[in-house]
């Protein structure tokens, strides 16, 4: 990974790859750093322009707290990340998984930058299910987020779902969200403001992933970009080799060998739409949704 020495954003940018064709620029979900998403980056991003944003406060913890939400990745790394690539090589497509997704939605809808973007792929982001999880995951959550406050940050060492502490900041605006139903900012709901986008959508569930981002708070997720937007499970009943959950769909070697490149494919379809005819709305449930 090549650390962009120009980049004057929050965060770090990373190079991957070069070549020609449409960019992408891949976003990592909490708990994570860039390592997490190399290994997809590297398969779809082959021949082309690929970069990974990561965000602020990937050593974050005691003596090194940092205060910030995913409000603040959007008009920060998001939003400069965007701006940055498609300045160099034109309008970008963007993957993430789960709060990387929830990151770029708010970039998108409080920054005019739809002409800088081809097309967007979520894995696994959901801000409105909470209280549909098990009792104890949603417990043991609210305890370490009652931590996270004291402390500025949540240890991941107390719930073991990734690489690095993260943000209270951040889980709270998550948990705000849920507790309200709906994913919006101080101006009001983001459905608003990304659904006219009519940007192409595709929005991966996994069938396994039962407490962080469940199918119907993906569904939620999808729905705010309007009916350009696809929703599909990835489990057993798609015709995948299991039912992914939350940290499979980004690491794993099923997911590579079956998942990413449905992703590759998707890249490629939304490159063969650029001189055809806008694409039809995708009516939802009618691509591989069957939850």
């Amino acid at each position: 990974m090549e650390n962009m020495t120009d980049w004057t954003g929050p965060g770090r940018l990373l190079r991957i790859s070069e070549g020609s064709g449409t960019p992408v620029l891949i976003a990592h979900g909490t708990f994570s750093t860039a390592e997490t998403c190399l290994p997809l980056a590297q398969q779809i991003g082959a021949g082309r322009p690929t970069y990974i944003i990561e965000w602020r406060g990937r050593d974050i913890g005691a003596g090194r707290v940092q205060t910030f939400d995913y409000t603040a990745l959007g008009d920060g790394e998001m939003a400069q990340a965007i701006d940055y690539v498609a300045r160099r090589h034109g309008p970008v497509h963007l993957v993430a998984h789960s709060g990387g997704g929830l990151a770029i939605a708010l970039a998108l809808a409080r920054h005019d930058l739809r002409a800088r973007v081809r097309s967007l792929c979520v894995m696994a982001a959901q801000a409105t299910r909470f209280h549909a999880a098990p009792w104890r995951f949603r417990m043991t959550m609210l305890a370490v987020a009652h931590i996270g406050r004291r402390r500025g940050y949540w240890p991941v060492r107390l719930i073991n779902i990734g690489p690095c502490n993260e943000a209270s900041g951040i889980m709270d605006e998550w948990l705000g969200w849920n507790s309200a139903g709906v994913i919006g900012d101080d101006i009001g709901p983001l459905q608003t403001r990304l659904a006219p986008q009519q940007l192409p959508t595709l929005v991966l569930a996994g069938g396994g992933d039962r407490l962080i981002a469940p199918v119907d708070g993906c569904r939620d997720f999808a729905e705010m970009f309007g009916p350009h937007a696809r929703l599909e499970l990835c489990g057993t009943a798609t015709g995948y080799p299991e039912n992914f959950n939350h940290a499979r769909l980004i690491r794993s070697r099923a997911a590579a060998r079956t998942l990413w490149p449905r992703i590759g494919a998707w890249l490629a379809e939304q490159d063969a739409n650029v001189d055809a005819a806008p694409p039809a709305a995708y009516p939802m449930g009618q691509t591989g949704d069957t939850a």
